[in-house]
């Protein structure tokens, strides 16, 4: 017995065929995969999205009274209006511009300078030269401030010392370090070694061919390098100058050091001044209009990269074929480039780190002597180690640094995972979401992160776990754009090989994707972790007595006018970064050629 349906195709009538019975339809089942990319992509959401959202929100709020998000909302104009008629913001804007191309000038002339010196000329000893210049990317940007105010603050800075001594100068001076052009140097000098290390591995790279046919042609130094290497290089350049700004931008640690007492403001000071006041109650509803200001500020050179690296087919040199750089000589300019890169380097670490040093082992800093080497003591390392602030600071320290990592690279893997791996159409808000904090500035995340959680009813404010929290949406971006690369290089026909033996998703990413990726992953670990320990602003903005870590207790001790306890602070977060940023750098892979 058969039954026709609409289309007069015979079926075999069966017990499901009665009309008595109810047809059931087959339950969907969610997929892994479907609640992997949701919970991911929520994730992203509140931790980048919600922020920002009440970053926007208070800005049109009269916070007066406090922060409102029941209505009814007090809405205003006034915090626009009040920055936008104070004539002080422009000046502010204008300073924060200075300080910023300054910074980004100097950095990008110096990273270049080297990048050339290692990887195209018979520099001596240039693989040494690499590390040393690397090398103060393990000495944060506090550190550095704090070592430089040591060394020429007018009233009893190191060298200034010594040359009113030698000279028979008044009693100030004769170098100010309080000022804006310091302030640039030292901002300057603590982006080398990251710009050095994005240029020349571009450099690297590059088929030195074209060069070498301008060279044959007889084309001077001089014009090869404006009309050949810099236009190719024009990518890397921009990419780390975009990424490098982003880092001026929101920088506390150089401004508070070094512009405070000098009477130098920026928008990251001035944002940090208006949450955080020395009297009176914060006044968020100025402090996030500021913050929006700061936000535009970075992210408008996206604009320009995004129309550089669409254009990029421009750029490619490298091809199939087999190229070498050719190696040129410095002839008579040997001298002169070894005591450029020798200077460089003693001015930039090894005059910082032995200041800091030798005021570790003073009772109280002054200048080089020898009454003064008869002082010298340990005493005060065995008194700040073994205070139980240090110790709670060091635990702070430690408990940021690992969670921030780990939480960052698997909620990185994840969001990779999504943009290379998944068919979801919501694939590009991940991707965007992962790279949205890449352009926020960390002042402006501490900000937000401070709003929303002196709101919602979580147990996190005035815990370390709010800074982790905050460090996580800023560093998700780093990982990701490590992770990504990673997962794009492993073959989906191994994970498909794992599908169709019956494995399921958990099984596919412990069997196959997490062994294959843990070079990646704890390579992002590290970089994570360093940058974290290392950060002052989010620390800082986020400051409670319950939540010091070793950086915001630097601050603390100096800005208490305690120089040999920041001194011997600094020594220590030195040697840890140092030491992790030495164990990072130790793969480093040497030049073609060597």
């Amino acid at each position: 017995m058969t039954t026709t349906i609409e289309r007069g195709e015979p079926v075999a009538a069966g017990p499901s065929s009665a009309p008595h019975e109810r047809r059931r339809w087959p339950r969907r089942r969610i997929s892994a995969r479907t609640v992997i990319n949701t919970t991911t992509i929520l994730v992203l959401l509140y931790l980048v999205a919600g922020p920002l959202v009440m970053l926007v929100v208070t800005a049109f709020e009269d916070t007066s009274g406090g922060v409102v998000i029941t209505p009814p909302f007090p809405w205003t104009l006034g915090n626009l209006t009040e920055v936008v008629t104070n004539t002080d913001t422009y000046s502010v804007l204008w300073t924060t511009v200075l300080f910023s191309a300054g910074g980004l000038l100097f950095a990008l002339v110096v990273s270049l300078t080297f990048a050339w010196l290692i990887e195209r000329t018979d520099l001596p000893a240039r693989n040494v030269i690499f590390v040393l210049v690397v090398a103060p990317q393990g000495m944060p940007a506090l550190i550095s401030a704090i070592a430089w105010s040591l060394l020429l603050n007018p009233t009893n800075g190191f060298l200034n010392l010594v040359l009113r001594n030698v000279f028979s100068l008044s009693d100030t001076g004769p170098i100010n370090v309080y000022s804006l052009p310091w302030m640039i140097l030292v901002q300057g000098m603590s982006l080398v070694p990251l710009t050095f290390l994005l240029v020349t591995a571009s450099l690297r790279g590059m088929n030195a061919s074209l060069e070498d046919a301008a060279r044959t042609s007889g084309a001077s130094f001089g014009t090869i390098a404006r009309r050949v290497t810099l236009p190719l290089l024009k990518p890397a350049i921009i990419g780390a100058l975009v990424y490098e700004f982003v880092t001026v931008v929101e920088a506390v640690d150089v401004p508070l050091v070094l512009g405070t007492p000098g009477h130098v403001t920026v928008l990251s000071t001035t944002i940090y001044d208006a949450s955080h006041p020395a009297v009176g109650l914060p006044n968020y509803g100025v402090g996030s209009t500021y913050g929006l200001f700061l936000l535009v500020l970075a992210l408008a050179p996206l604009l320009f990269y995004n129309k550089i690296i669409g254009s990029s087919n421009s750029y490619v040199t490298v091809t199939g074929k087999t190229f070498r750089p050719k190696i040129q000589k410095l002839g008579r300019l040997k001298p002169w480039a070894m005591l450029f890169a020798w200077g460089y380097i003693c001015v930039s670490f090894v005059l910082p780190l032995l200041i800091l040093i030798w005021a570790s082992i003073q009772p109280y800093f002054g200048t080089l002597s020898v009454a003064a080497f008869k002082r010298v003591t340990l005493k005060s390392y065995a008194d700040t180690l073994s205070s139980d602030l240090f110790l709670s600071a060091l635990k702070n320290t430690l408990v940021l640094g690992v969670a921030t990592a780990a939480g960052s690279m698997i909620l990185a893997m994840l969001v990779s995972w999504i943009i290379v791996r998944s068919r979801s159409r919501f694939r590009w808000l991940a991707d965007l979401l992962a790279f949205l904090p890449h352009a926020i500035p960390g002042v402006v995340i501490g900000l937000a992160t401070l709003l929303i959680y002196l709101i919602l009813p979580l147990p996190v404010y005035g815990t370390v776990w709010i800074i982790v929290i905050a460090m996580g949406t800023q560093y998700v971006s780093l990982g990701t754009r490590l992770t990504t690369g990673g997962l794009a290089q492993i073959q989906r026909s191994l994970e498909e090989a794992a599908e169709a033996s019956g494995a399921k998703t958990r099984h596919v990413w412990r069997r196959v994707l997490i062994p294959l990726l843990r070079p990646v992953f704890l390579n992002g670990l590290l970089v994570v972790f360093l940058a974290s320990i290392q950060n002052l602003t989010l620390p800082l903005m986020l400051y409670t007595q319950g939540n010091l870590v070793l950086s915001s207790l630097i601050w603390t001790r100096w800005d208490y006018g305690d120089a040999t306890g920041t001194a011997v602070l600094s020594v220590v977060m030195a040697a840890i970064t140092i030491a992790a940023a030495v164990f990072l750098r130790g793969a480093t892979g040497r030049r073609v050629g060597d």
